[in-house]
């Protein structure tokens, strides 16, 4: 198989395509659909030495440089893993794939920008009940998967949940699919642990 092959079989929904660089980076820019799994030399190869025994379909893995993509086939080769890796670039390039963009927002820059996003808390209603962000939206994190499409897409969409993991997910989705995004990070937890009223 080769690049050209690997882009088409990703596009045909075939391959999963494992991105393991930043979480920065990933947030900044990456292919749609792709999943983040950033490379550590602990635990890491692992988990997706155990993960890549058992998924289903062929796994593809992007690295940001040459010298990742060797630690990344170093470290797996010793767990029996034999892996597909592709500099990011390459792959992007040769897919001619429109890369996804959204933004990590601290407390602080949140509460600077406030005016410019309109805030999607994706909590379930109890967590609502306990305090919430004004003029928020509440759609929790299932809803929003099967109704996205009610969003305006010129509006700009922060997302919020209590420690930042599902409104992170919830951007990823929403960024996958050509929305303005960004996620709070650190959630509500964050925001009351700093003192910041709502």
């Amino acid at each position: 198989m080769s690049i050209q092959d690997d882009t088409k079989s990703f596009k045909k929904n075939e391959t999963e395509l494992v991105d393991t660089r930043t979480f920065e980076e990933y947030m900044d820019s990456h292919i749609p659909n792709s999943a983040l799994a950033t490379f550590y030399e602990k635990r890491w190869p692992d988990d997706i030495a155990e993960y890549a025994r058992n998924s289903k379909k062929k796994m593809v893995f992007l690295a940001a440089n040459e010298a990742y993509a060797n630690k990344i086939r170093g470290t797996l080769a010793t767990k029996g893993i034999d892996p597909i890796i592709y500099l990011y670039s390459d792959f992007l390039r040769e897919g001619e794939f429109t890369e996804s963009h959204a933004k990590n927002l601290t407390p602080e820059q949140y509460f600077e920008q406030r005016d410019e996003w309109k805030v999607i808390d994706v909590r379930e209603p109890f967590e609502w009940a306990s305090g919430h962000i004004e003029d928020a939206i509440l759609m929790p994190m299932n809803e929003l998967f099967q109704n996205y499409k009610s969003l305006e897409r010129n509006d700009k969409y922060a997302l919020v949940c209590e420690h930042g993991n599902r409104s992170m997910y919830s951007t990823m989705f929403l960024a996958d699919r050509g929305f303005n995004v960004a996620n709070i990070d650190g959630g509500m937890n964050e925001l009351r642990s700093r003192g910041y009223r709502y």
